[in-house]
């Protein structure tokens, strides 16, 4: 995890222990002041923290762990809403039983978390076994025993878009300050939450985009097709491989889709030229990485991208092209892209070669660790590889 997400994280649990520490103030006190009151939706508005981050994973792990550490809870659960059917799904769950509980689809109008998103109401139930809108399900498939609940939905802009719920007080049972500092709580984040899903979807429309773009250049030769697809899969291996953090595996897997979009430019005759290129087709050939930055330099989203696009086709020895970069100098992308990008060139079939077996292709990259490749990146292949993560179509071409 990076440090800016563990410098968020705790000060998501610092605002946790105020909260928790105000909680304990007020429990001995039969008659709650406004004062009182309104210092704990002050201290709840501090949990905002959480809008630091739109990665939705990451809000809905750190509201949970708030919730959960502040009402002194055993577990802890967020379901948001199926925008198709309007059930209820557990999109991150804490506890024992947190992985089983992610398969679960609550009906809709069904449990008590079905009753808060229908109703918007808030509630705190003392004892689930009495209470008949419990949906024993939950309990069944996770193997977790349910003793008390308190459930708040989350709004945002008017609308109930999903349900934070806090199961099993440690000690004794939920009471109205609980309901109080989760509400708090669940006002805080809807709108963080809504915010981080727009975002996601935003995101994937223009992965798809670009995804599109990637399979245009690859159409272009029914011989390369599925080659961005997979040199992305392979790169993206290489960067998890090395412990990047998700902004550069995010920058690495957009620079593989769009490593060859400066083959747009090329004429089909030279794509396509069955035997060897003359020395005019192959200086052309060689322009695509730096006709590919020029495509994508005006989309601004793009800016973090075209070093890797560019520098894909540059060597570890300082004699690739188009620049002749050597060593660091060329950009971590470039060179985790080349890795992959030669792989996939020399296991797929062309139309002057048939494909090259695994145990040839993988020789060559040691071969050229250290000259062509950069060691680091070719060790990180290397890794992935005989951990069974890269496998490839080993069939024969089409007619052969």
């Amino acid at each position: 995890m990076s440090t800016e997400l563990e410098t968020l994280r705790a000060k998501v649990l610092e605002q946790a222990a105020e909260l928790d520490s105000l909680r304990t103030a007020m429990s001995g006190s039969a008659l709650v002041g406004s004062e009182q009151l309104r210092r704990l939706e002050a201290l709840a508005d501090a949990s905002t923290v959480i809008n630091s981050t739109l990665d939705l994973k990451q809000l809905l792990k750190l509201v949970m762990e708030l919730a959960a550490r502040s009402l002194r809870a055993e577990a802890g659960s967020i379901l948001l809403k199926d925008k198709a059917t309007g059930d209820l799904l557990f999109d991150v769950a804490t506890g024992s039983s947190a992985e089983a509980m992610k398969t679960i689809r609550v009906p809709r109008g069904q449990g008590i978390a079905g009753h808060v998103a229908e109703t918007a109401e808030c509630v705190l139930v003392p004892d689930c076994d009495k209470d008949p809108r419990f949906f024993k399900d939950a309990d069944k498939k996770s193997k977790f025993v349910t003793r008390n609940i308190v459930a708040v939905p989350l709004i945002a802009r008017g609308q109930t878009i999903g349900v934070v719920e806090v199961l099993n007080r440690l000690e004794g049972t939920f009471d109205d300050g609980d309901l109080m500092l989760l509400r708090a709580l669940g006002h805080q984040s809807a709108v963080a939450i809504q915010n981080a899903q727009l975002f996601q979807d935003v995101e994937s429309g223009f992965l798809s985009t670009v995804k599109a773009l990637a399979q245009a250049v690859d159409a272009k030769d029914s011989y390369t097709a599925g080659h961005s697809s997979r040199v992305t899969q392979y790169s993206v291996i290489i960067a998890e491989e090395l412990g990047l953090d998700a902004d550069l595996v995010r920058r690495v897997r957009l620079s593989g889709l769009l490593h060859d979009v400066g083959k747009i430019g090329i004429g089909d005759s030279v794509l396509g030229k069955p035997g060897k290129l003359t020395d005019e087709e192959f200086a052309l050939m060689k322009t695509h990485p730096a006709v590919g930055g020029h495509i994508l330099e005006p989309v601004a989203q793009l800016a973090d991208v075209i070093p890797g696009v560019i520098s894909h086709h540059e060597r570890f020895d300082g004699r690739g092209y188009p620049r002749g970069l050597k060593g660091e100098e060329i950009p971590l992308q470039g060179r985790i892209i080349g890795v992959a990008d030669a792989f996939d060139a020399m296991t797929s079939h062309r139309v002057y070669r048939p494909r090259l077996s695994d145990e040839v292709a993988i020789a060559e990259l040691k071969k050229y660790s250290g000259t062509q490749f950069d060691s680091r990146m070719v060790d990180a292949f290397l890794e992935a590889f005989n951990k069974g993560l890269i496998v490839t179509d080993q069939s024969p071409p089409a007619g052969a």
